[in-house]
């Protein structure tokens, strides 16, 4: 073939690409919020008037639950080695969806020394799952002091739920 018809074809080629965009015939635009699933998480703790025997879960429990909201503090008193709690999380799923969750816990002193005395004895445990849609679940992380911790005062958990 010669080359002075390969070009004006190439051009042709490219110019009717350029034009071959789709025909938007009509469209619509959706507006939504987006909610909390878990609107009112709750807590209790699991042996809080003496140690938790390790075998009581949350969904076992029937007492008193509170409302979790940050910066609360539940004040232990004191745990010896060995001793410990189980911090529970009820979480109420109001969507019609599944949500997975994790029950995490932190230590938060800042003191470098107090910092790994308060990880030796606690240890940072979570816990993972998932709430079924329009459902309830009970789940917790256990608080338990190693049976080989040094004494240190004031160790501070932060426990959080995540939706993940």
């Amino acid at each position: 073939m010669n080359k002075k018809f390969l070009i004006p074809l190439f051009a042709i080629m490219f110019v009717g690409s350029v034009f071959a965009v789709g025909y938007v015939v009509n469209n619509f635009v959706l507006k939504t919020d987006v909610y909390e699933p878990f609107n009112e998480v709750q807590f209790a703790v699991l042996g809080d008037a003496g140690n938790w025997d390790g075998v009581q879960t949350c969904a076992e429990y029937t007492g008193t639950w509170n409302t979790f909201a940050d910066g609360v503090e539940v004040d232990m008193d004191g745990l010896y080695a060995g001793e410990g709690r189980k911090v529970c999380a009820k979480l109420n799923n109001l969507a019609e969806a599944d949500i997975p969750y994790e029950i995490t816990s932190e230590i938060l002193n800042t003191n470098v020394e107090v910092y790994y005395k308060c990880f030796a004895a606690f240890g940072e445990p979570s816990v993972s799952g998932t709430v079924l849609a329009s459902s309830e679940k009970k789940d917790g992380v256990a608080v338990v002091v190693s049976t080989s911790a040094e004494p240190v005062d004031d160790c501070r958990i932060k426990i959080s739920v995540v939706r993940v």
